[in-house]
């Protein structure tokens, strides 16, 4: 089969299965660059639901950069506490308050402009812009995005580095599938594609997958 005609059976299938798999956390935040911007670095080696409970419970306390600074630590530390490293984090949403307030209360449309603020890396800045303002001049890789883009052949396994990930993906995905690709194997991975017992026998996609690096030898729900 023809490599272009794979990927585009493999966005069909997943995007019509994707109906039935619950949205993604930040999904949630689409359109609102600040949110979109805590929730990202929040969501930072964070269980979906932790990240969404975390900002629920900030959000609810104050949604705009003036209003979060105007909270204490302890206030911020409570909130958050569902998420990893809540201590750091908790300093990381005052930098970022403090600096888009700073910039007039307007979040940076650049990656380089959004890492220069403490606690936002790479895929932190990559995930705002796609989620915040719809940019999508980049895929956002997380660990599905890696796992399952590996699996399915798309990626080398020898490129372990989020941003070779991405440049390697945006070589064989169309730019039309920029856009959902990381949305759509966050899904694919916490429903189907799971990392240890991927669930093959009910994958879409099962028939156009090389499961590369998956061990034949475990259970295969």
């Amino acid at each position: 089969m023809d490599e272009s005609v794979r990927i585009e059976l493999i966005d069909q299938r997943l995007t019509a299965a994707a109906e039935h798999w619950p949205p993604t956390t930040l999904s949630h935040f689409a359109g609102q660059p600040f949110k979109a911007l805590i929730a990202s670095m929040l969501s930072a080696q964070t269980r979906d639901e932790n990240t969404l409970a975390a900002m629920h419970n900030l959000m609810a306390l104050a949604q705009t950069p003036a209003a979060i600074l105007r909270l204490s630590d302890e206030q911020i530390r409570a909130a958050i506490r569902p998420v990893m490293y809540y201590e750091n984090k908790t300093r990381f949403v005052r930098d970022i308050s403090q600096q888009v307030l700073a910039n007039g209360d307007i979040v940076p449309r650049t990656i380089a402009e959004l890492m220069a603020y403490k606690g936002v890396g790479w895929k932190v800045a990559v995930l705002t812009l796609a989620v915040g303002y719809g940019i999508f001049d980049d895929i956002t890789v997380d660990v599905h995005v890696a796992r399952i883009s590996t699996r399915l052949g798309l990626v080398d396994p020898a490129i372990k580095q989020p941003p070779r990930i991405n440049d390697a993906l945006k070589q064989v995905l169309p730019r039309r599938m920029w856009a959902h690709w990381n949305e759509r194997m966050v899904q694919f991975g916490r429903t189907v594609c799971k990392p240890t017992y991927p669930r093959c026998s009910e994958c879409p996609v099962d028939d156009l997958c090389p499961k590369v690096g998956v061990q034949s030898g475990r259970k295969r729900v």
